[in-house]
């Protein structure tokens, strides 16, 4: 781009969104306006006077705003630049009427079908703006559909009040016939002004590098310029903004976003030079304090942020040069989604770049472990090689830099734990111990990798509970959208006198009216491995837990071991029985319920160990075809239990799934729960390594 010569004098910018209302509302245009505008008013970038958000401000954003109002806010603008014979950036972002060989209006009015003398002609308005007499020049950027309809008239720039004394770029986002999409143009010319530009001269102007540099990022839509330059004083031309990139060529490691505004407030208490842009500058500069300020307070803060940088750095590099050339916006939302990154971190417009992701990693996280080594990072990196390379072979550079940080075995089993990467959601059902629901847990999992956790309150009444699951399910699917995956399988975490009402797969949760197992696949846990009843340690149920799974890989017999009626016919026999046999021993099967007191013999049983099978009804009409039809399809449940159920919905019960198998309920334990539940504890896994078919069911 052109090497630039610059005036001292104040610059002024107004940034209009004009939203409109209902259908025509258009996604993305505030933050895009808050974006555009940061980056203008940024002294380190497009350097203008930053005079906040309203009529009499820089940024002006809002529904129906009214072409009065916009009127009003321009003229302020131009009367300030003015004043101080200064360069003024005028932003219009928002929908564009007309064009294709008319003239282009912008939507003040909040609808497009308001008629035109309720919007404002944009050709217009820049051609008056330009022959202000006064101005240092107009930079307008027309972010709107048939943007180039917006171009000044030869007449307007020669003929006015100026007589052609007048510099003006205008910046478009589309062809006079085409419209224009998702706020591209402010989006990547703000994410441009962030990063700089490669091989560019000191300042960004309106020219013909930078519409290449927009059009090699923008593909829905061809942005373009126009450029008249009649200003008296040779060699003084309108420039955008200052280049990063130039300032920081050279040094070690540039700054993103998030660390560049840490180390402004870092050094602002120390007066610290505004020009320290990037780590080895900060470096050069704490190391040239006086030995009498190293014990100052900041001074640590900003001797720890220059090592927190040093991390950064490292990782980038090494990100960027095992997967540089295949990275995209939706990889890297997928890794931020898995690494447990802030929600509005995920769906941001644009997509964070590698660097603010790292960034966050690292500054906004604490270190956990005596080599520093920082769990989100550690998260970020193993959910990028998860999603880069599924086979979860690490790569050589990977391999060494976690040799080096000192974060080997913890990204190895980061590694292990998102293996599979199926999105799970647990819902634990909480009663602390009382006979009412206080309250739902929501965990996200991927694979076994527990990335988000919420909790929903539950309020006494009818329908607290649905309502609370309905919200753990949108909280969840809020997520999974913006990384892009779908939820099928969902663990609901029962307490016992909640087994005796409907399965969970039944309730209807899904806005209220619609059964949970029918959009999901519902598996119910017992939630005495997260919550023992009293009198029972949580140690215990744990190893009952551990125990069961050992019996499952070690068992000849293929099925659970049913209880009779003579086994069921009071809690005392069935404690006697109970107290006979290894906790954990085998999946109890229950075929025929008894007459009373399945409450307390339900409780018993889980105890003793948490996976259960019986009768979804009272009475089965065919007990031994039931038994068989389990026995059979032993090594495949719970899975054909979720679909024999949904198939009896649709009532088309598929081939190879008996009818038997909906009239079954269970609470189901397998390698999965127990890894959760000893999570939760905070415990070590001692789940078996070798996990058999039967876990994985």
């Amino acid at each position: 781009m052109t090497e630039l010569v610059t005036s001292a004098v104040s610059r002024h910018v107004l940034v209009i969104g004009a939203q409109c209302r209902g259908a025509e509302e258009l996604p993305g245009l505030e933050g895009a306006a808050r974006r555009l505008h940061r980056a203008l008013v940024d002294p380190d970038l497009g350097a203008c006077l930053d005079r906040g958000e309203g009529e009499t401000g820089s940024l002006l954003v809002g529904t129906a705003l009214g072409k009065p109002v916009v009127e009003n806010a321009l003229a302020a603008a131009v009367g300030r630049a003015k004043e101080d014979g200064g360069p003024l950036v005028l932003a219009m972002l928002g929908h564009g009427i007309g064009g294709c060989g008319g003239l282009l209006y912008f939507v003040t009015s909040g609808s497009t079908q308001d008629g035109a003398i309720h919007q404002l002609d944009v050709a217009s308005a820049i051609g008056t703006v330009t022959n202000e007499p006064g101005l240092g020049g107009l930079i307008a950027i027309v972010d709107t559909c048939h943007a180039a309809a917006a171009l000044v008239s030869p007449q307007s720039a020669t003929a006015g009040l100026q007589q052609g004394s007048v510099s003006v770029s205008v910046l478009f986002a589309a062809s006079a016939h085409l419209p224009a999409w998702d706020m591209n143009l402010s989006v990547q010319l703000a994410e441009l002004l962030e990063n700089g530009v490669a091989n560019a001269g000191e300042f960004l102007a309106v020219d013909a590098q930078l519409v290449k540099e927009l059009r090699s990022l923008i593909h829905t839509q061809e942005p373009g310029a126009f450029v008249f330059d009649g200003a008296p004083v040779s060699g003084e031309s309108l420039w955008l903004a200052h280049n990063v990139q130039a300032t920081l060529r050279g040094s070690v490691g540039s700054l993103g976003a998030l660390a560049y505004e840490r180390l402004r407030k870092l050094l602002r208490p120390m007066q610290g030079p505004e020009a320290i842009n990037s780590r080895g500058q900060l470096a050069d500069w704490l190391g040239g304090l006086g030995q009498e300020h190293l014990g100052h307070p900041a001074v640590q803060r900003a001797l720890e942020f220059e090592r927190d940088l040093g991390v950064c750095t490292s990782a980038v590099a090494v990100l960027e040069e095992t997967f540089g050339g295949a990275l995209t916006d939706d990889l890297l939302r997928k890794a931020a989604a898995r690494a447990g990154f802030p929600l509005e971190m995920v769906v941001r417009v644009p997509c964070p770049s590698l660097r603010d992701l790292v960034e966050h990693a690292v500054l906004d996280q604490s270190a956990v472990a005596p080599a520093g080594q920082r769990r989100t990072l550690v998260h970020f990196v193993a959910a990028l090689a998860h999603v880069m390379s599924p086979e979860d072979v690490l790569p050589r550079q990977l391999i060494s830099w976690a040799g080096t940080s000192g974060a080997t075995s913890a990204l190895n089993s980061r590694l292990k734990e998102l293996t599979g990467a199926t999105p799970r959601l647990v819902l634990v059902v909480a009663d602390d111990g009382g006979e009412d629901v206080v309250r739902v847990e929501a965990s996200l999992l991927f694979g076994s990798a527990l990335v988000h956790t919420a909790e929903f309150p539950c309020k006494p009444g009818p329908g607290a509970l649905v309502s609370a699951l309905d919200e753990a399910r949108g909280w969840a699917l809020s997520w999974l959208g913006a990384a892009g995956e779908r939820l099928v399988p969902v663990d609901v975490s029962v307490p016992t006198l909640l087994l005796l009402d409907s399965p969970p797969e039944e309730w209807r949760v899904v806005r209220g009216r619609r059964m949970l197992g029918v959009d999901y696949d519902v598996t119910t846990r017992w939630s005495g491995l997260l919550t023992p009843p009293p009198g029972v340690s949580l140690d215990d149920m744990l190893h009952t837990g551990s125990q069961l799974l050992s019996s499952l890989q070690t068992k000849a017999q293929a099925g659970p071991s049913w209880l009779d009626s003579d086994d069921l016919s009071s809690v005392e026999t069935l404690q006697e029985l109970l107290g006979r046999r290894r906790l954990g021993g085998c999946v109890w099967g229950v075929s025929t319920l008894p007459e009373k007191d399945f409450d307390l013999m339900l409780e018993e049983l889980l105890i003793h160990t948490p996976a259960l099978i019986w009768p979804r009804r009272r009475s089965v009409p065919d007990t031994r075809a039931l038994q068989d039809a389990v026995a059979e399809h032993w090594h495949s449940l719970p899975e054909k239990l979720v679909r024999a159920f949904q198939e009896r919905l649709e009532n088309s019960l598929g081939e190879g799934v008996p009818g038997h198998l909906a009239d079954i309920r269970t609470t189901w334990h397998d390698a999965h729960w127990q890894d959760f539940c000893q999570r939760r504890a905070g415990r070590a896994v001692v789940a078996p390594q070798d996990v058999t078919p039967k876990e994985q069911a």
